[in-house]
């Protein structure tokens, strides 16, 4: 029979991060996470939020709703998620804290890896964080300087491998 075995390449390694002189990438630990559908203005009052931010919005520390679609929105940073699941007061929740992961992007090459990762204009501002980044749906905010890309758990050994190898790190 024929060993297939070499024609793949091998699966990619568990990414913590790296950090080289143009980028630094870091796995952040979990950090509770809600996708909301439905009455998104319901949803944000229930966490005291007046609107979710934007592509690329500035973030605080804490809780923040980052808007994914025009009735859809990821809450960051909110506590008791499982208690909250479900369907009521026609707001769909969510919990995302273990199907989303956190890489903080940094450094001088930053905005460089970006414009490699994605053909969004990121100079014009979207009402909406969700973006294809580097073949993978992603939501892209800021926090005090650096970036933060939300996205599936299982993809992070795949994107910390394409920042590695794109030209930017």
């Amino acid at each position: 029979m024929l060993d297939r075995g070499t024609f793949w390449a091998p699966a990619a390694e568990a990414c913590a991060g790296f950090s080289t002189p143009n980028l630094t990438v870091r796995l952040l630990p979990v950090i509770a996470q809600q996708m909301v559908s439905g009455d998104l203005d319901a949803a944000l009052a229930r966490h005291g939020l007046a609107q979710a931010g934007g592509l690329l919005a500035e973030v605080p520390e804490g809780i923040h709703a980052l808007r994914l679609a025009r009735n859809r929105a990821l809450i960051v940073g909110v506590a008791g998620e499982a208690q909250s699941a479900g369907f009521s007061d026609g707001v769909a929740v969510t919990p995302m804290s273990g199907a989303l992961a956190v890489l903080e992007l940094s450094g001088p090459k930053t905005f460089e890896a970006l414009q490699r990762a994605s053909a969004i204009d990121f100079r014009k501002p979207s009402p909406c964080a969700a973006l294809n980044f580097a073949g993978v749906t992603c939501v892209l905010a800021q926090q005090e300087g650096r970036l933060r890309l939300h996205l599936d758990r299982g993809l992070v050994a795949y994107m910390c491998d394409w920042l590695k190898t794109c030209g930017a790190a």
